[in-house]
Order: structure tokens, then C-alpha cells, then sequence
């Protein structure tokens, strides 16, 4: 099984003048983020605009990348609301030599734990890449208890959950119960330090577009047992966090991104950029920060 890594940002999907997905400027955005200290990147997640994507172009944006960021672990965006369109997906995935898949808790139908589990079981036996649960109830709309997430935790080739519930109680009973195989990815940036202390693996980031470096330098401290210099970054990073989410997700980041001179074009609807107050809000924090991601020529 290929190592998939500790610290992965979602990345945005780059759009041409158009509208059109821009591959090339998709394999240049991923190696970017790999030269700027990310393990990889999870490819057509929420942040990437996965429901605003056709299969074809989730496919080939999953193909393109793997094939310029070689051994470095792209996670791709398999999961909906449908179970049989996960399975599909997590094929094309599976054929597009991905390292692993992201499969959420099913959206908007807000179906029982036993449905969630079904879902999740039946999408995790499709494929052999591993498969990391992403739990956001914000999104989806239910939550996966810490009991169904046991028992997902006994499905072969689920390796991990990406959490991003908020609830840190939550996450300490699933790292003190779960096998030791089972890994957590923090979801959310601001949790990314309490979940760390608590045992946690890693995280999947918005805010590593622009701070991968800092982020890891948090949580090799951590990992070193230097608590106090860990804080010290989160508290820093807090407002940065807060303000790429100030208009939502993926729509503050893409506008920062293209602020900062990315040419990621404009996102898709129901997706729309903020609006100039807001804007001047988010890149006045913004500049406040050492940015460890460099502009692309």
C-alpha cells in the first residue's frame, strides 16, 4: 500500500477564461504545492468543486496529476450521495492510479448509520486503493458516530478519516478505540492542532495553498513534544484560517489564490467570489502572514 502521507492539501480546480477545466495549470498547481511541503493533494474534493465536475473531467484531472506529481499521493474525490455513482467513481479512480480514495458521508439524504456504514462498505469493496471516510456533518448534514465509525474501521482497505465535525471529544474516543492502523487526518485547519495532541495523523487543508510549511513545522513540533512552540503557530494561523473561509469554501481560497496572481479562473456556480469589502477583508489578513506557498511564473 502505497504511504499516502501526513499532510495533504484540497486543491482547488483550475478553470480556463471559459469555464473549462485547465489541466495544464492543474498539474502546475499540484507540483507547487508538492515543492512547497505538501505530501500531495486530494483531487476534486469539496474544495475542488466536485459536484460542479463531470466524471470525465474529474477522471482526467485525477490522470493528469498523478502523472505530473508522480510519487507524491494524490487522494481523489470519489464519494457522492449515490452509492453506485461512489463505486463508479472510485473505478475511474482506481484507473487513473490513484493512491487512495475520499468517500464522504452521504449528502443531503442524511440516511441512518446503518446506511452510512452500507454505503461506505459497499463503496470500500469496489476498489483495491484504500479508502479514508471524510466525516462533515456541516456538509453532508449527518454525522458518523463514533460507533459506526468503528465499525467502518474494520473494513480492510478503509485506512483513515478525515474529520472535520468539530467535536474533539468525538475524535479522542475514536483514536483511543480504533486499531492503530486507522488514521486521522484532521479536516478542519483550525482543529489541525488539537487534533494532533490528541494522537492524531495529519490533516487535509484548505489553508496549506498558502502555509504547507508552517503547518508541518507545527506538526513536527508536536510530534517532537514541543507543545508550546506548536501553539504558537496555530494561534498565528487561527486568523488566516478564518479569513479564507470568510465568504465559504472553495470560494475565499480561489479568490486569495487569484489574488495572489494564481491563474486558477473564476469558479463555477452556484460558486461565486466575494464581493470587493469582503475581498479587501480577507487579503488585509492575508498579508499579515509569511506566505511559504510561492507565486507561480
Amino acid at each position: 500500500m502505497a504511504e499516502i502521507g501526513r499532510f495533504l492539501t484540497a486543491m482547488v480546480t483550475p478553470y480556463t477564461p471559459d469555464g473549462e477545466v485547465d489541466y495544464a495549470h492543474a498539474r502546475r498547481l499540484a507540483a507547487h504545492l508538492v515543492r512547497a511541503g505538501n505530501d500531495g493533494v486530494v483531487v476534486v474534493g469539496t474544495t475542488g468543486e466536485a459536484p460542479l465536475l463531470t466524471d470525465d473531467e474529474k477522471y482526467h484531472l485525477w490522470d493528469e496529476i498523478k502523472q505530473e506529481i508522480g510519487e507524491s499521493t494524490v487522494v481523489a474525490g470519489a464519494g457522492t450521495n449515490d452509492t453506485r455513482h461512489s463505486i463508479h467513481l472510485s473505478k475511474l479512480a482506481e484507473k487513473a492510479a490513484a493512491d487512495a480514495t475520499l468517500v464522504v458521508a452521504p449528502y443531503y439524504l442524511k440516511p441512518p448509520q446503518e446506511g452510512i456504514y452500507q454505503h461506505v462498505r459497499a463503496v470500500a469493496e469496489s476498489t483495491g486503493l484504500p479508502v479514508i471516510v471524510y466525516n462533515i456533518p456541516g456538509r453532508a448534514g449527518v454525522n458518523i458516530t463514533t460507533e459506526t465509525m468503528l465499525r467502518i474501521a474494520e473494513i480492510p482497505n478503509i485506512i483513515g478519516d478525515k474529520e472535520a465535525n468539530g467535536d474533539l471529544t468525538h475524535t479522542a474516543r475514536l483514536i483511543e478505540q480504533a486499531p492503530s492502523t486507522f488514521r486521522i487526518w484532521s479536516g478542519n485547519d483550525n482543529d489541525n492542532f488539537h487534533i494532533w495532541c490528541l494522537g492524531g495523523y495529519g490533516a487535509v487543508s484548505v489553508t496549506g495553498h498558502l502555509v504547507a510549511g508552517q503547518q508541518k513545522q507545527m506538526l513536527a513540533h508536536i510530534q517532537s513534544g514541543q507543545i508550546a512552540e506548536a501553539a504558537a503557530i496555530h494561534r498565528r494561523l487561527c486568523a488566516l484560517t478564518d479569513a479564507c473561509f470568510l465568504n465559504g469554501s472553495p470560494s475565499t481560497i480561489r479568490y486569495v489564490l487569484r489574488q495572489l496572481g494564481f491563474e486558477i479562473g473564476a469558479p463555477r456556480l452556484p460558486v461565486v467570489e466575494p464581493d470587493e469589502a469582503v475581498g479587501a477583508t480577507v487579503m488585509a489578513e492575508v498579508r499579515k502572514h509569511a506566505l511559504d506557498v510561492g507565486v507561480p511564473a
